[in-house]
């Protein structure tokens, strides 16, 4: 059963409460994997990516993080030692590339499928749903530089494809792209995540959440189950 926190994409007061929310889900005493591959050295070093999370999370009295630049030659024993894993943002082509590249994919399944949790954050949200075609959209859309052609993703978040950095003004994209492929999406804005225990679909954060069904908008609101 997949235990997901699918956030959208914002800084640490952002996501202050869904933070809160995903230390307490990591069981005592274990420590926290964090991957921070998808993030285009241009932007963002990994270093500062590492600095980034630390710094928010100690605030909340959390410190025990291991960092994995690099996924090449990692093992399921390696992955399984861990309270939960957290993939950051960045390029969402990049990082689905270089996860099924290395066959990382086949470890975060098998975590989530041993109960582990997993916290993605804007591209690392992105890839738990149907397909990540909806990362060329809004104010973080990304390039797919590496050419990726198979864009269908781990499909962890009940056929829901995923929008993070939502905005109003990409409600008529998301509308035509959700009638035009007949695809629910759900839009999280960068305030906001998704908590998926199973079939079970919750918001937490700050925003609503909203989904798009190919007819219409609905609006969930935090505390409220996504139908």
């Amino acid at each position: 059963m997949a235990r997901l926190i699918l956030a959208g994409g914002g800084d640490a007061p952002d996501s202050k409460l869904v933070d809160e929310f995903f230390l307490k889900q990591i069981p005592k005493g274990m420590r926290l994997l964090y991957i921070p591959i998808a993030m285009p050295p241009e932007s963002y070093s990994q270093e500062q990516c590492k600095e980034w999370l630390t710094s928010a999370f100690k605030a909340l009295g959390f410190t025990d993080i291991d960092t994995w630049s690099k996924l090449d030659n990692k093992t399921y024993d390696g992955v399984k030692r861990f309270g939960a894993i957290y993939i950051g943002g960045g390029n969402t082509f990049f990082l689905l590339n270089e996860l099924r590249r290395t066959d990382f994919i086949d470890h975060i399944k098998a975590f989530i499928e041993d109960s582990g949790m997993v916290y993605g954050g804007s591209a690392g949200a992105i890839i738990f749903g149907k397909t990540i075609r909806l990362a060329t959209v809004g104010k973080c859309s990304d390039e797919n530089k590496v050419g990726l052609t198979d864009l269908s993703a781990l499909n962890m978040a009940n056929g829901y494809d995923i929008h993070c950095h939502y905005e109003d003004k990409d409600d008529k994209q998301l509308i035509s792209y959700s009638k035009k492929n007949r695809t629910k999406v759900m839009a999280i804005p960068e305030k906001s995540a998704v908590f998926v225990n199973g079939k079970e679909m919750t918001v937490i954060g700050y925003e609503p959440v909203y989904v798009f069904d190919g007819k219409e908008k609905k609006t969930f609101k935090p505390g409220t189950k996504i139908q």
